[in-house]
């Protein structure tokens, strides 16, 4: 096993070295990153095999009063602006990072993050991270790529209709996931179309196809759908609503969805809500509408 780690810590653990270990299994560097296991004071192994953490003259040892996630993010950058890893690898998973500097999760997350944000780092949707390079220009461009290739996914949804005027957009967080970036580079990208003037973001509600004045909110889609029901009367005047339950899953929205169109509708006269039968159906909307 000694001469597996020394041969690994002298390649500078790429990830095209190869080893055995003492049960003949034949592994990649990358492969021993995920299966080192922890010492019995219970700390995470050094990063790299050979090395300490913190390293003598590392970000590690040097920022002892910034934050963990801060010195880790400042420790892995300096390895990669080392080349280590090198531009095109895959950085390790959270999970082993978060071993190996025996942190949380979390912790480590907010990491990756920062290095996201400088584009040393790039999300690959389904992969992992994959290090960009330790040129800070090419980072740079690669950052800038990324949000804006989905700007124009975004762009391009908007001039197809498959978002109209109005619409809400899918939050941050949940662009974030299905392009696979930081939350930041989804706002970044969101923020470009903005300056186009092709969405507008609305103070405690999102962000909208179009301008302020085209804002629907999913409680507003909700409340024109009943009022449609209503005045066509497909839901009969007197009659009552399923609950919020019932709805969110018939209309595939969730609860406070719903809560919210019912309180469009009550403040309307639409509907009101009477002891021990739930919301009924008071009047038909004004105009029929």
């Amino acid at each position: 096993m000694r001469g597996c780690t020394d041969k690994i810590a002298a390649s500078r653990h790429t990830a095209t070295t190869w080893c055995h270990l003492a049960s003949g299994t034949l592994m990649t560097g990358k492969e021993y990153w995920d299966v080192r296991p922890v010492n019995p004071a219970g700390h995470a192994r050094p990063p790299y095999p050979g090395d300490s953490v913190p390293r003598r003259g590392s970000a590690m040892s040097k920022a002892t009063d910034a934050p963990t996630y801060v010195r880790i993010a400042q420790d892995i950058r300096s390895r990669i602006l080392q080349g280590d890893p090198p531009a095109g690898a895959m950085l390790p998973s959270e999970a082993t990072l978060a071993r190996m500097y025996g942190v949380a999760r979390g912790t480590v997350r907010q990491a990756v993050a920062e290095l996201e944000r400088s584009g040393l780092v790039a999300s690959e949707a389904g992969r992992g991270r994959r290090v960009m390079g330790s040129d800070p220009a090419t980072a740079t461009r690669a950052a800038a790529a990324q949000y804006e290739t989905i700007a124009e996914t975004l762009r391009k949804r908007i001039d197809s209709g498959d978002l109209i005027a109005g619409q809400q957009l899918p939050g941050e967080a949940a662009i974030a996931e299905e392009f696979g970036v930081s939350k930041g580079t989804a706002r970044q990208a969101l923020q470009l179309l903005a300056g186009e003037r092709r969405i507008a973001a609305i103070h405690g509600k999102g962000w909208f196809v179009g301008g302020p004045e085209h804002a629907q909110t999913r409680a507003d889609v909700v409340a024109a759908e009943f009022r449609k029901d209503i005045a066509t009367g497909k839901i009969a005047v007197g009659s009552a609503l399923p609950g919020e339950n019932a709805l969110a899953q018939e209309r595939g929205v969730g609860r406070v969805t719903i809560r919210r169109a019912f309180a469009l509708l009550e403040a309307e006269g639409v509907i009101e809500k009477r002891p021990g039968m739930g919301r009924v159906v008071k009047s038909r909307p004004k105009g029929g509408t």
